[in-house]
């Protein structure tokens, strides 16, 4: 229900970013502090591109968005990908609002898969980590998140937005981009005519977006990752709204640095792998060693998509041990 502070909440951070488009961001417990949601307006309603996770904070928040700037209602909701950030609660404001839920199937099998609500699925990961050197307290931590705060409600029914689909939404028609790296199958949304991205977490300034690789999702996550920055690269983008921190302008290399700062870490991920590693191991030597959670499970799989990626182009080579999975540089 909305109360004073969600109320407070919406009129100190809702803003329009251009005619027609209004950026809120919701607040988040974890990592970033918050995670952005964006209003199209949509005929004589608004469509939603991504919806927050799901926190009794953020309940209130869009019961004052609903009752208030989108009282006209709801013509569709657009989530990015699967992480709970941005599909948290899709399946809660598609029961209240009644409106159709866009969404890649990929990004709902591998949302499934996070849940680990399978044993098999919960056996797959532990031995996933275990195997890559992660601690057994970190690996019964990191089922537990998963389990816990990472896990969604999938939405009931949805509809699937392809790639190179045009988008209708009010005055802008979007171009549908299907991307990988981030997420396996992020959905971004493309305006020619404002040269507009609404990005998820594929764009975002001043970060990279974790490119990791799990057990499941993108099986190839750093190679994809720089195949959708080409495609990027191919748009005449000048303005993005990211899923995290404020709206951007850009000129256009922002894809070029990304690819730059993925080669320069694949460079030094290579360096320094002197000797037989794990990758938690080499991750501890990269990133050093983080003193929360969240901070070691990214680094652990951003450095598998960064391995993964040197195997596959003859640099490093992977050694499958009985219980654990060690990588060693290939001398040049």
């Amino acid at each position: 229900m909305k109360t004073p502070e969600s109320e407070a909440w919406v009129a100190r951070n809702l803003e329009e970013v251009v005619p027609g488009v209004r950026r809120l961001p919701m607040p988040l417990d974890a990592g970033l502090n918050h995670s952005n949601v964006y209003f199209v307006r949509d005929g004589s309603g608004w469509c939603i591109f991504d919806t927050g996770a799901d926190s009794p904070a953020t309940r209130d928040i869009w019961s004052s968005v609903l009752s208030g700037t989108l009282t006209e209602g709801v013509t569709r909701i657009v989530v990015s990908h699967h992480h709970c950030d941005h599909l948290g609660l899709a399946a809660w404001l598609q029961e209240i609002t009644g409106a159709p839920v866009y969404v890649r199937p990929e990004e709902l099998a591998t949302a499934n898969a996070v849940r680990l609500s399978d044993p098999s699925e919960e056996a797959a990961a532990r031995a996933f980590l275990g195997r890559n050197g992660m601690p057994a307290e970190d690996v019964d931590a990191t089922v537990g998140v998963m389990k816990g705060f990472w896990a969604c409600v999938i939405p009931r029914e949805t509809r699937v937005p392809e790639h190179g689909q045009r988008m209708t939404i009010g005055r802008y028609e979007f171009e549908v981009m299907v991307t990988g790296g981030h997420s396996v199958a992020q959905v971004a949304l493309y305006e020619p005519s404002s040269r507009m991205l609404l990005s998820g977490d594929q764009m975002l300034e001043g970060i990279t977006s974790n490119i990791g690789l799990w057990p499941f999702g993108d099986a190839a996550p750093l190679a994809n990752f720089f195949k959708s920055l080409d495609e990027i690269a191919s748009r005449d983008i000048r303005l993005v709204l990211p899923g995290h921190h404020g709206c951007y302008r850009t000129d256009g290399r922002l894809p070029e640095k990304l690819r730059a700062h993925h080669r320069k870490r694949l460079t030094v991920f290579r360096e320094r792998l002197g000797r037989k590693m794990t990758a938690f191991e080499l991750a501890v030597e990269v990133f050093g060693g983080f003193q929360d959670l969240d901070n070691r499970i990214l680094a652990l799989v951003e450095t598998l998509a960064h391995l993964q990626w040197l195997e596959d182009h003859g640099s490093v080579v992977r050694q499958d041990g009985e219980s654990a999975t060690w990588y060693q540089s290939v001398a040049p």
